[in-house]
This record gives structure tokens, sequence and C-alpha cells, in this order.
């Protein structure tokens, strides 16, 4: 894909995706927007849906059972209307959960931690020393996960809905990109030998696939 082209799909999903946040806080500070927080707090869950029965082996069936659940998400339209907050807890607690299932379950004995897959991806074959530390890191971003979780609850509980919002819709994505940086310059201290790639060229090598295969770390 040209650069250009690559440019401007970044711009639009990140375009779309600040709109959608600022929409979200919309509806969960602002009384009189309970229709739209219903419809943009289904709406990612509602495609995630489509897509995965799209996928599924028994694609009919699959696409049957959205069917059943938005006919029951109509159907009681009102309720949602009345506790939409909450679907979007569970969108953004889920969210973060998953991405913690999915870091921490490569931590088993036997298993690849994911960054050190990434890792391998952009660099080849991983020193020992670069495998310890890439596992530490995938160990670092489970925490970092289930804690953004766990503060998510913690607020929707204690904290008044518009600073929930604000924290789900602007705060978390704040600290990703500081956990992003903060694991960048350790990376540079702590692997001052490795070749260290700008965000956009590693992502770029990740999605062309692993160069080599990676031998689970030990330590």
């Amino acid at each position: 894909m040209p650069a250009a082209s690559r440019v401007a799909r970044g711009i639009a999903i990140g375009g779309g995706a600040l709109a959608y946040a600022m929409l979200a806080h919309l509806t969960n500070s602002t009384p009189g927007y309970e229709t739209l927080g219903v419809v943009l707090a289904l709406a990612p869950i509602a495609v995630a849906a489509v897509v995965l029965a799209w996928r599924a082996r028994h694609r009919a069936l699959a696409l049957l059972g959205c069917a059943l659940l938005a006919a029951f998400a109509v159907a009681r339209f009102a309720d949602l209307r009345s506790h939409f907050p909450s679907i979007y807890l569970v969108q953004s607690v889920g969210t973060f959960a998953l991405l913690a299932v999915g870091f921490g379950r490569t931590l088993g004995r036997g298993q690849v931690p994911l960054c050190s897959r990434f890792a391998s991806m952009v660099h080849g074959e991983l020193s020992p020393e670069v495998a310890l530390y890439t596992r530490r890191v995938t160990i670092a971003w489970t925490v970092f996960f289930v804690t953004l979780a766990a503060l998510l609850v913690i607020l929707y509980v204690l904290a008044p809905l518009p600073v929930w919002s604000a924290f789900a819709n602007f705060g978390c994505v704040i600290l990703v990109a500081l956990m992003f940086l903060v694991e960048y310059v350790i990376r540079r201290l702590a692997l001052p030998t490795l070749h260290h790639r700008g965000f956009l060229a590693s992502m770029r090598a990740i999605a062309r696939g692993p160069r080599t295969p990676v031998a689970a770390p030990r330590g």
C-alpha cells in the first residue's frame, strides 16, 4: 500500500476513534442522549459479533444468533436506555480483560511470551537477553491491563459518571500511550546494543508475520 494511503487510513481510523470517544463521553455526561448512548455502546459489540459470526464454521447459525440478539435488544430498548452506561462498562472492562488474558496466557510454561513473538517479527532470532526482556515486558503489559480493568470498575462504582467516562474514553488511551513511551525508554536503556526500530516500522514488520520461530525464554 502506498505511503499516502497508509497515512490517510491512519488519519481516518484515528479520527473515527476520537469522534467515537467524544460522542460516548457526551452521552455519559449530558442528559438527553440516552438513545445515542445505547447505539454507541452496542455498536462495537454488534460489529464484533457479526464479524465473528461471518467467520464461524456454522455461519448461518451464528448469524441467526446475531439476529436474535438484535431482536432482543430492540424489544428491551427502553431498559437499555436506562442502563446504557453499564454497557460501556462491560465493553471497556471486557476489552482490557481480554488483552490481559491474551498477554498473560502466553506466559505459561513452554509458551512464547507475546512480546517475544512481536520482537521476533521485527528483529528475527532473539538473543537470550532480549528474550528475557520481552518476557518481562509481557508480564508488565498483563499487569497493566488488569490494573486498567480494575480501575474502570472502581471508578464506575465510586466516582460520578462523567469522571468515569472521561477516564474510560480518554484517560485509558493516554495511559496506554504513556506505557508504550515508558517501555521504549526502558528498552533503549536496558538493551543499548539492540537496533531499535520506530513504532510504525515495527507495526509493519509485525503485520508481515514472523521471520523465525521463537523458543520459549528461560527465567
